[in-house]
């Protein structure tokens, strides 16, 4: 009877791991290589140039130069797709940038996010996560960060400041068990 009940256990312990190994970390952010573009949007304001990248908002002075944005000022921002989901994720991310060649470059990174269990109640900015401010160089760097989400929180990615050359954005949600 104990050999039974142990190797029961041992399954139990076992199929979990598998399930938990089975759920790899997810990525939170879309295009964060830039490499999708789209036509600028008419109503957009400050953005340089033909194309942008696709998933991406800006509010500020931006350009997509040889698939890096290049942001002279302002923020680029992106909602998330972890809408509705009743637990808990931790977020990690990385920023890879540097600074525009002469300039002094900083790079902040936030999240701006709710509670909202119900889609139809209004969203709102009531939580802040914040990130950096990271000192850009010449050469890139990356720059990591991480936070945890809570069941039914949802929002935004922003990433800003000013004299940047943002290489990718990279976000990953994993389950907290």
């Amino acid at each position: 009877m104990k050999k039974t009940a142990l190797v029961s256990l041992a399954l139990s312990v076992f199929s979990s791991a598998l399930l938990i190994a089975a759920d790899p970390p997810k990525q939170a952010v879309s295009n964060g290589k830039f490499t999708e573009t789209t036509p600028i949007p008419k109503n957009a304001q400050g953005i340089a140039g033909t194309v942008w990248a696709k998933h991406w908002s800006c509010v500020g002075t931006a350009e997509l130069k040889d698939g890096k944005i290049v942001l002279t000022s302002g923020v680029i921002y992106q909602f998330l797709p972890i809408v509705n989901n009743p637990q808990p994720y931790l977020l990690k991310g990385e920023i890879k940038a540097s600074a525009l060649p002469g300039k002094q470059g900083v790079l902040t990174a936030r999240l701006s996010t709710c509670i909202r269990k119900d889609s139809k109640e209004p969203f709102s900015h009531s939580i802040q996560k914040k990130f950096g401010p990271f000192q850009l160089t010449e050469s890139p760097q990356v720059f990591p960060f991480e936070c945890r989400l809570e069941p039914y929180e949802q929002g935004y990615l922003y990433i800003g400041e000013s004299n940047a050359v943002i290489e990718s954005v990279s976000l990953t949600a994993t389950p907290v068990q």
